[in-house]
């Protein structure tokens, strides 16, 4: 009796045990992501720096977890890093394999980036090469870095002067002076300003109501009308001039015949105007000879003076004719 007791004790100690060592097992499973008697797929990535990958972080592809790092192992030519792919993966010769930080606080993950579909498609049990991301702290620092030398290049003092003249202005205002202090403190000028403001309004409506020249300009449509037309027949000259109609529109026109012909016409009249400048020709003598010149006056005093002679002795011819005329 005592021993079938024992032996009852022993068998509950054991399925115990075996119920313990079970959810252990569970657990262990759970805990750590595995799938009993699934099919994984290895990568062997090398790295120059992992930037601070720890084992256990994830493996994204197109912003999807697709796996996790089960490796990190410091080798001659670099950082080996065992990777686990919970689903398949094609990657293509010109692929992308990057430690990327997960946020300003902390944390990284490794992202892969399986090439352009028109690549050939590669073996994934060589061993992989992974690219440097650039890290965000070292942009920051750069950032920073180009801030400082573009403030130390002169900009730090401009903004110094400019601020100093801020300061003085505002000053300025604060005492009450100079002009823009009196056109903000000026009583009588306010009182013009809004003078000129209700002038202006006054004017506004006015022009609004059809009132004087400019109203009736902006609100009459017979003379909107007739400004129209006046518009569509200088758009019809304008026309005719570039079509080459007319005589503006030859001279304007890209056949630059009629311009031709009055360069040379010009040309021409340039050229007797030398002639005759320099004594050439019948009127260039006329123009040129003084001797002839005071031969002409001496002419024409003579002809004046026998024309003078002429009328005098007119009434003593005419009493002759008559008196003779008469026997």
């Amino acid at each position: 009796m005592k021993f079938k007791k024992q032996i009852v004790i022993e068998v509950i100690v054991g399925i115990f045990s075996f119920a313990v060592i079970a959810v252990l097992f569970a657990l262990t499973t759970m805990l750590s992501e595995e799938v009993l008697f699934r099919q994984y797929t290895y990568l062997d990535v090398v790295f120059n720096s992992v930037n601070g990958l720890r084992v256990g972080d994830e493996v994204n592809a197109r912003g999807v977890t697709v796996g996790k790092v089960k490796g990190i192992a410091l080798a001659p030519d670099g950082v080996h890093i065992r990777v686990r792919l919970d689903q398949p993966l094609e990657l293509r010769e010109d692929y992308r394999i990057a430690v990327m930080a997960g946020s300003v606080l902390g944390g990284r993950f490794l992202q892969v980036e399986q090439g352009s579909p028109d690549a050939p498609v590669i073996s994934l049990d060589q061993t992989l090469h992974g690219s440097e991301a650039a890290e965000l702290l070292d942009s920051a620092t750069r950032t920073v870095e180009d801030i400082r030398n573009a403030l130390n290049d002169g900009v730090l003092a401009d903004l110094k002067a400019s601020m100093a003249e801020i300061r003085k202005i505002t000053t300025n205002l604060a005492e009450g002076q100079g002009t823009l202090t009196r056109l903000l403190n000026d009583e009588q000028l306010y009182g013009e300003i809004q003078q000129i403001a209700a002038n202006i309004r006054t004017i506004s409506g006015a022009i609004a109501d059809g009132e004087g020249t400019i109203g009736k300009l902006v609100m009459d449509d017979d003379i909107y009308a007739q400004v129209k037309a006046v518009a569509a027949n200088l758009n019809d000259i304008s026309a005719r001039l570039a079509n080459g109609e007319g005589t503006v529109g030859r001279l304007l026109s890209e056949d630059d015949q009629v311009y031709q012909d009055l360069a040379a016409t010009i040309k021409e009249i340039r050229g007797i105007a030398e002639s005759v400048g320099r004594g050439e020709g019948s009127v260039g003598k006329l123009l040129a000879d003084e001797e002839l010149y005071q031969q002409i006056q001496a002419l024409v005093r003579e002809g004046r003076a026998a024309l003078d002679d002429l009328r005098e002795t007119s009434p003593v011819t005419t009493f002759t004719s008559i008196f003779f005329g008469a026997f």
